[in-house]
């Protein structure tokens, strides 16, 4: 799967990656997944619950929030979106 990932403030995307990975898309692989992207876009990792994950399964696009972080966050917000 391929998983685009930006860092967006007042809109507009600031910082952005691309991410591939050929695992099959489990809670456990996006758990990995979203460390990898925060290690490319060098950020703390977001807290994962599973409703998250159910969302990004459901939707391929997902929304993190400053309250998303355990440390600082300067963005208004993570997004993920696959493209498969």
């Amino acid at each position: 799967m391929k998983i685009w990932a930006r860092l967006m403030i007042d809109g507009k995307n600031v910082k952005d990656t691309l991410y591939q990975d050929n695992k099959s898309l489990t809670y456990e692989s996006y758990e990995n997944m979203l460390r990898n992207i925060a290690d490319l876009l060098d950020i703390s990792s977001p807290v994962t619950m599973t409703i998250h994950f159910k969302h990004f399964k459901e939707f391929n696009i997902h929304r993190f929030k400053p309250d998303d972080f355990v440390e600082s966050f300067e963005y208004d917000s993570m997004e993920i979106e696959c493209y498969e």
